[in-house]
C-alpha cells in the first residue's frame, strides 16, 4: 500500500505565514488597520484609549461596531458625492479627496466676502446634464432633459459632498421642467447650475 503521508497533495492549502498576510493586507487596503491604529492613540477628555490599556480584541470590536454603524447610517447623497468625484476621469478617489479633514462648519469669519454668487435672483438657470449620461450611450432610454426655472433665493451653505461652503440657489421651476409635474421648486448647489437659453 501506497505511503501518502508525504505526498504534494497540500500544495494548494494557504500556509499560516500567507494567511496572516492576507489578513494584514486586506486590513490595510480596506483601511481598517488605519482605523486600528486611530482609535489606539484616540484621546480626548472622555476618551483617553492609551490610559484605559484597551485590548486589541475590544478595538477590534469597536471597528466592527464603527464600521456596522457607518454602514447603516449611508444614504445616497453620502454615496452619490463619492461616486460622481469617481465619475469625473478617475478610477479612484483622488487621494486628497480620500484622506480630506472637513473643514469646520461654522461660517466662515470673512463671509459675505469669502466666494461672490455667480448668479443673481431673476436668473434663467438650469442643472447641468449629468456627465454619466452623455458618457453613457448603452443606456436602455435617453437620458431626460435637464430640469431649468429662473433663481428666486439663494444662501450659503456647508457642502458636505465638496467638504466646503458655497451656495445654494432656491430655483422656481418652469412649467415645463420635467420635475414640475410634482414640485414648484427645488434647491442646487452653484456647480449643479449652468444660464438657461430659452432658444434650447
Amino acid at each position: 500500500m501506497p505511503n501518502f503521508s508525504k505526498s504534494t497533495c497540500d500544495r494548494g492549502l494557504i500556509r499560516p505565514s500567507t494567511d496572516q498576510r492576507g489578513y494584514q493586507q486586506a486590513l490595510d487596503d480596506f483601511a481598517i488597520a488605519s482605523l486600528l491604529s486611530r482609535l489606539q492613540t484616540l484621546c480626548n477628555t472622555e476618551f483617553d484609549a492609551a490610559g484605559m490599556n484597551v485590548s486589541q480584541s475590544e478595538l477590534e470590536s469597536l471597528a466592527a461596531i464603527l464600521i456596522r454603524e457607518l454602514t447603516a447610517t449611508l444614504n445616497s447623497k453620502i454615496v452619490s458625492g463619492y461616486l460622481k468625484t469617481m465619475g469625473y476621469g478617475c478610477c479612484d478617489l483622488p487621494i486628497s479627496f480620500s484622506h480630506k479633514r472637513f473643514s469646520a462648519v461654522e461660517l466662515p469669519t470673512n463671509f459675505p466676502h469669502v466666494k461672490p454668487p455667480r448668479f443673481i435672483y431673476g436668473d434663467k438657470l438650469q442643472w447641468i446634464r449629468d456627465r454619466a449620461d452623455s458618457l453613457n450611450p448603452k443606456l436602455p432610454h435617453p437620458p431626460t432633459s435637464p430640469d431649468w426655472g429662473t433663481a428666486i433665493g439663494r444662501f450659503y451653505g456647508f457642502a458636505s459632498h465638496h467638504c466646503g461652503w458655497t451656495w445654494c440657489y432656491l430655483i422656481w421651476l418652469d412649467k415645463c421642467s420635467p420635475s414640475s409635474r410634482w414640485t414648484v421648486a427645488d434647491t442646487a448647489w452653484e456647480d449643479d447650475l449652468e444660464p438657461w437659453e430659452e432658444s434650447q
